[in-house]
């Protein structure tokens, strides 16, 4: 899996199918992890502006479950997170709405893109997340650190 525990920030482009210019979308994120799964929380703003509120956890069959909140979109969903590129397809409870969401290494990053579609329309993200500080921990104790290089 790529995505590791920390705050990271994330700046790219929403593409709207049938227009020439994309817009700027940028998305704050803390990611942290327990022993039952990862949780990411943070803002994202935009043409799309919003919290974000996003549970991964690892199920009976060797994928992953989500419950991803996002701009007062509520999703379902399954991913493969232990190979390049971590892949996942998300859902809405009526199945009007669908995302597929591809995370990949990138210039020191990662890197999400991905597609959605609801009525007939689609629109197309590009985003690179790059770590701001990263979450060390001990036994007892949890301190931040920023990220050398």
């Amino acid at each position: 899996m790529i995505l590791n525990k920390g705050l990271w920030f994330g700046k790219g482009s929403l593409l709207v199918e049938g227009a020439s210019l994309g817009e700027t979308v940028e998305v704050d994120l803390e990611i942290s992890q327990d022993q039952a799964g990862l949780t990411l929380t943070g803002r994202l703003q935009g043409d799309v502006t919003g919290n974000v509120s996003i549970r991964i956890a690892p199920n009976e069959v060797g994928t992953y479950t989500i419950d991803a909140h996002i701009a007062g979109l509520v999703l379902d969903g399954i991913a493969k997170l232990e190979s390049e590129p971590n892949l996942c397809l998300l859902w809405n409870q009526g199945h009007t709405q669908s995302a597929s969401v591809s995370l990949f290494p990138i210039g020191g990053g990662i890197g999400c893109r991905g597609f959605w579609y609801e009525g007939g329309r689609t629109r197309t993200w590009e985003i690179l997340f790059k770590l701001k500080q990263q979450a060390v921990g001990g036994a007892n104790v949890v301190s931040i650190r920023r990220p050398r290089g």
